[in-house]
């Protein structure tokens, strides 16, 4: 079953009374039975629009089965109190309410980003503790005669969950402590190891990507990128394993072979190679005669760019911060790759919500600034924007460091400093990198540090991926060190 939730509508209203006027279903719930329409309808008015309570439909399968959702949400000390009824008695002990709760818990914790949700229940009330537990509510403590239930005194546990042991259950990927690099301590964030087609920030972004295309019902899949792209090669696996078409516009001043576009092949994409000034017209034309033909084209932007691909480093940097929180350390610099430039905004964004101290520089792979930075600059201010998060102008500008040093002759270039990396990465630290994107950010990491004198620092360098791309450059290697001999 696809368990999804959904806001409460003026349509869901009888449902709600037929389900909390049953006597199975009420047995523990605390409302002013039975509850009668007129009632109800003035409730829903009441409370129509307000912030500070969200009331949802818990759908299976696109019918609804069930009430979820939170109450005084207070923005200001992060927290909120949830509540949750199975309603359709058929529907129960299919572990419909603890994928809701899933759903519910990762609302409050990323949408609305708060500290702490908490619930009550009263002690009698055990299937319901089964399943608080199973979603990682921990008791804190009993309320004793707290409500008056059917007519006598009960007891209620108090219960709550906190954002930080939250994402610690979240799948993450490894971050390792690899050695010593210029005397600071250097640790490797493995987005590589994604446990998909090599991983990766564009396995980050295209998941959440193919949920809209999977939610919206499309058919076929365009997006942008060159022979080098890893983002083409993770769209068009995961566009085969959905059984959907995946067209790629390539500029062909960047497509040369290599094992990405030979696994953009084996996955049958369709490349379609113009001028890199033809591309806006030719994903313009080809999303038409799509749609002309009948079909349901979902395009996403080339490198995973716009808020999606920013909420996906966003999810990142949560991931980093619990990691500082567990292990008792703070990272003073994260470096990475930073290209079509929602890596970069995802991480200044999670820092600029969260509070963070970290520094975040990103190494451009190709753009030269001012282009470079201003594109994260606005990728960051959308974000904030669509989240309604307010955040002073002067702090924006100065988290956003964007070197671009280290670009080479542009994207997919390399020399002989970013070769050096390479070979640096993997044989210091049994690393692998590529020259179009991680080993630029590696040697740009290496200079910087050493230009800033910064000594006894916690770095973190994240690899965003490229494998199959180190082997293009392991044939290089090979045959500059023969020409060497």
């Amino acid at each position: 079953m696809k368990i999804s939730i959904r806001p409460f509508e003026k349509e869901d209203i009888a449902k709600k009374i037929e389900w909390i006027n049953d006597p199975e279903n009420n047995r523990f719930l605390h409302y002013d039975l039975p509850l009668e329409y007129e009632k109800t309808l003035n409730w829903f008015e009441k409370n129509r629009g307000r912030t500070d309570r969200a009331d949802m439909v818990i759908e299976a399968d696109g019918e609804p089965v069930g009430l979820i959702g939170l109450l005084s949400i207070d923005r200001k000390n992060g927290k909120a109190e949830y509540y949750v009824s199975m309603g359709e008695k058929a529907m129960k002990g299919q572990g419909i309410a603890k994928e809701a709760s899933r759903l519910i818990l990762e609302y409050a914790f990323r949408e609305l980003r708060l500290n702490k949700v908490y619930l009550f229940t009263e002690t009698g009330n055990i299937a319901a503790q089964k399943l608080f537990a199973r979603v990682g509510f921990e008791t804190e403590g009993l309320l004793k005669a707290d409500v008056v239930s059917h007519g006598a005194p009960a007891d209620r546990y108090a219960l709550g969950i906190t954002r930080a042991d939250w994402l610690r259950n979240q799948p993450q990927t490894p971050v390792a402590e690899a050695g010593e690099l210029q005397n600071n301590r250097l640790f490797f964030k493995r987005d590589d190891l994604i446990p998909y087609c090599f991983g990766g920030n564009k396995a980050r972004k295209a998941e959440l990507f193919f949920n809209r295309i999977d939610e919206g019902g499309f058919d076929c899949v365009v997006t942008y990128g060159s022979s080098h792209s890893n983002h083409c090669r993770i769209v068009s696996n995961m566009a085969a394993r959905r059984g959907i078409s995946c067209i790629v516009i390539a500029p062909s001043e960047v497509s040369e072979p290599t094992f990405n576009s030979r696994f953009m092949d084996l996955f049958g994409a369709k490349l379609i190679t113009v001028p890199v000034e033809m591309v806006h017209d030719t994903i313009k034309d080809t999303l038409a005669k799509l749609k002309a033909e009948g079909r349901k084209p979902y395009f996403i932007p080339g490198g995973g760019h716009g808020n999606i691909g920013t909420e996906a480093y966003v999810r990142c940097y949560d991931e980093i911060a619990a990691y500082e929180n567990e292990k008792r350390i703070r990272f003073d610099y994260i470096f990475f790759a930073s290209g079509t430039g929602t890596t970069q905004a995802g991480l200044i964004c999670g820092k600029l919500m969260s509070g963070g101290a970290e520094n975040i520089v990103g190494v451009s792979i190709a753009r030269k600034n001012p282009r470079g930075r201003n594109v994260v600059l606005d990728s960051v201010r959308e974000y904030l924007s669509a989240k309604s998060f307010a955040c002073d102008e002067a702090e924006i500008e100065k988290t956003t460091v964007f070197i671009d040093d280290y670009t080479g002759e542009g994207y997919g270039a390399s020399d002989s400093q970013i070769m050096a990396a390479i070979r640096c990465a993997m044989t210091e630290y049994g690393v692998p990198l590529d020259s179009t994107y991680t080993a630029k950010a590696f040697a740009g990491m290496e200079d910087y540090l050493k230009k800033n004198g910064i000594a006894g620092k916690n770095i973190l360098f994240i690899h965003t991926g490229g494998t199959p791309l180190f082997f293009d450059d392991m044939a290089r290697l090979n045959v500059t060190e023969r020409t060497d001999e």
